[in-house]
């Protein structure tokens, strides 16, 4: 039987779109192939706390053998243009102000001094124990870092045209990193400098990355009549979300490398003789200052 024009014309779009069906490449009907797995989010190593410890492996004196008191006072961090100034890595600094607190105690005692404290700044030491010590050990700390990114943030995808799953952004670092520690032994009452040591640190070249979120930017898919058949993924945006910042980590690490370099030279830095010295010198400024 011979098929009129119009009959032609209908079988013909039948055919197609039985054919575009069949082979899935019809605007909106594509076929769904299950996401790819995009994985944990890495945890930060550091987690929420920041703690650094120093074992005394030296010989150690008799508790109470040199008769000096000594206020302990936790470094101060918050130096101008010191990274650990930075919003981002007060914890960092806390951590690490803390830390250097408790093992600069030990040492004194270590070294056969009595200690008072210690003290989270100057301004919490009570005049009492001003009074009673011959010396108040006040360190500072900076630390400096420079950053240079490693290529532009590219998007982890954890989806397909048709289904998305979370995805997040990546952009590698490398993190020049140094800084200097001042140790200063201080006449408690006037606050006068006695004793000054300034070490200064190692630089080291870290690598890490940043991971921020991202979200799916949809674009519409249309039919043989213009009709919105579906849509697809055609990009990411930036959510502005910090998931992990790997920089915060790098100066930890960097900390955790310098911390028993920092507190093995303050064992070294310590000598008693000089100390009974400087208790001395303590008598004479306050016989000066009439205190």
């Amino acid at each position: 039987m011979k098929k009129d024009g119009f009959s032609r014309k209908v079988c013909g779009k039948i055919k197609l779109f039985a054919l575009l069906a069949m082979t899935g490449v019809m605007a909106g009907c594509v076929a769904t192939v299950p996401p790819k797995p995009l994985g944990r989010l890495p945890e930060a190593r550091w987690g929420k706390i920041f703690s650094y410890s120093y074992d005394i492996t030296e010989k150690k004196a008799r508790p109470g053998s040199v008769p000096v008191t000594v206020v302990v006072v936790n470094p101060y961090y918050r130096e101008e243009e010191s990274i650990l100034r930075s919003a981002g890595y007060s914890k960092v600094g806390k951590g690490l102000s803390a830390s250097m607190g408790v093992d600069t105690d030990k040492i004194l005692i270590a070294k056969g001094m009595r200690t008072l404290g210690p003290y989270l700044t100057l301004d919490e030491v009570i005049y009492g124990h001003k009074k009673k010590a011959a010396l108040t050990l006040a360190p500072k700390v900076f630390i400096t870092a420079e950053v240079k990114y490693l290529g532009a943030p590219y998007t982890i995808k954890g989806s397909t045209a048709t289904q998305a799953v979370a995805s997040r952004s990546r952009r590698d670092f490398q993190m020049k990193i140094g800084g200097w520690v001042f140790f200063a032994m201080m006449e408690p009452l006037s606050g006068e400098k006695m004793w000054v040591k300034k070490l200064q640190l190692d630089e080291r070249e870290l690598t890490g990355f940043e991971l921020w979120g991202v979200t799916p930017v949809y674009t519409k898919t249309y039919g043989l009549f213009g009709e919105v058949t579906g849509s697809y993924i055609s990009g990411y945006k930036s959510t502005n979300e910090i998931l992990l910042d790997g920089k915060i980590e790098a100066v930890a690490d960097y900390l955790k490398e310098m911390y028993p370099i920092i507190m093995g030279k303050f064992w070294t830095y310590l000598d008693s003789e000089e100390m009974l010295q400087l208790k001395k010198q303590t008598v004479e400024i306050r016989r000066l200052k009439r205190y």
